[in-house]
Order: structure tokens, then C-alpha cells, then sequence
């Protein structure tokens, strides 16, 4: 083997080793990723089941765009984190583009079936108009400055403030709590997956990003479906 082969077998092994320490933390992780992606599939039958059961096709379309959402993030996500090296830059733009695609389908059932008339339209083509922007500047331009990203991650997530009232008005409190812990869940994983020397730092963060979607599924089977059927 000449010495150019074995420095390019050297370079794509190198991110392995630094992506996941150890194994088990790599082992950890697909756990995790498995069982979100098993929950996700199942959890979206029972809402996609109950929806048709409501006949209600407005809904069915909203709820069918959320779970496409959900499973797609974290399919995204399972095949970037454990992708052979020379694949994961390419597949990591996926990745990051489906967590678009994700925030987008978390909005719309909330959009689409708890805000009326111009609201519905108005916030929910906002929302989709950012996200396609996060999703094609993600697969095609992935250099752009960090400013860029934090601030279309920002306004995404932050869109909801300008429908704050309206949103209120059309939700339970109860789904509007899951939202909230939901988000608490997030953020509080961002912490750990920061922490550089943690063995198991992705893991805690997937599972927190799991955690955060369960409770916001629970939102939209309270908030939406369940509220649907009164």
C-alpha cells in the first residue's frame, strides 16, 4: 500500500474515533437512535389511526407531515452518526437539513388546525418558507458563517411569538405545557452535548432530542388529535 493510500485510510478513520471515543458510546448512541426511530413509526401509526378514525383529512394531512418529519430527522440522523467516515460529511448536511424539515412538520399541525383564516396560511407559509431556505442552504451551501444558521435556527423557532396570542387562545393548557417542557428538554441537552470530554455526550443529547419530540408528540395528540375528537 503506497503512502498516499495509507494517509487518506488514516484521515477516514480519524472522525470515527473523535465522533464516538469508545464503543459503548457509540453502541449507546444507536440504542438510543433505534429505539426513538421504533417509537417514532409506532407513535405515528396510533396518531395517523386515530386521525383517520376522526375523519377528519385536514387533520390526517397535518399529522401525516408531522410524523414524516419525525421519522425522517431521525432516520437522517442514524445514517449521518453511523455512516462510515468518508460518507458523513455528505450525509451531514442531511442531518442538519432534516432538522429543518423536522421544526417545520412540529409547527404545522398547530398551524394548520388551532389558528384559522389568515393566521393558519400566514404562519404556516412562514414557517415552511424558512425552513426551505434553512433546508437548500444547508445541502448546498453548508459553509456559510455560524451567524447565518444561529439566526435562521432563531427565527424558526421564535416565529411562533408573532401568533403567540391566537396560538394560546386555540390550545389546552396542558398541550401547551407539553410544549414548553417539551422545549426546557432541548435546551437542557444542548448543555451535555457541549461538554467535549463527556464518553457519552451524543447519546444524552439524542436522548434529550428524543425526549423533547415525545413530549411535543404528546402535544399534538392532546392538542390536536384528542382536541379534534370533542
Amino acid at each position: 500500500m503506497d503512502t498516499t493510500t495509507q494517509t487518506t485510510d488514516l484521515v477516514a478513520r480519524e472522525p470515527a474515533a473523535t465522533h464516538y471515543p469508545t464503543p459503548g458510546a457509540k453502541c449507546a448512541d444507536l440504542i438510543v437512535h433505534l429505539a426513538g426511530l421504533a417509537c417514532a413509526l409506532l407513535g405515528g401509526g396510533i396518531l395517523l389511526g386515530l386521525a383517520f378514525g376522526l375523519g377528519n383529512l385536514k387533520q390526517v394531512a397535518a399529522v401525516s407531515i408531522y410524523t414524516v418529519g419525525l421519522i425522517l430527522m431521525l432516520s437522517l440522523s442514524t445514517a449521518y452518526n453511523f455512516a462510515k467516515a468518508r460518507w458523513r460529511p455528505l450525509l451531514r448536511r442531511f442531518d442538519h437539513a432534516g432538522i429543518f424539515v423536522m421544526i417545520a412538520a412540529s409547527y404545522t399541525p398547530f398551524t394548520t388546525q388551532n389558528l384559522h383564516g389568515w393566521w393558519a396560511i400566514g404562519m404556516t407559509t412562514a414557517v415552511w418558507t424558512v425552513a426551505g431556505v434553512g433546508v437548500l442552504a444547508k445541502l448546498f451551501l453548508p459553509g456559510l458563517d455560524k451567524r447565518f444558521w444561529v439566526g435562521l435556527y432563531l427565527a424558526l423557532g421564535w416565529l411562533v411569538l408573532v401568533a403567540i396570542k391566537p396560538m394560546i387562545d386555540g390550545l389546552s393548557w396542558v398541550a401547551l405545557l407539553l410544549l414548553a417542557i417539551g422545549g426546557l428538554v432541548y435546551s437542557t441537552g444542548t448543555i451535555f452535548y457541549l461538554m467535549r470530554r463527556l464518553k457519552f455526550r451524543r447519546a444524552i443529547w439524542h436522548g434529550h432530542v428524543i425526549g423533547g419530540a415525545g413530549l411535543h408528540y404528546a402535544a399534538v395528540l392532546v392538542g390536536v388529535v384528542l382536541a379534534g375528537a370533542r
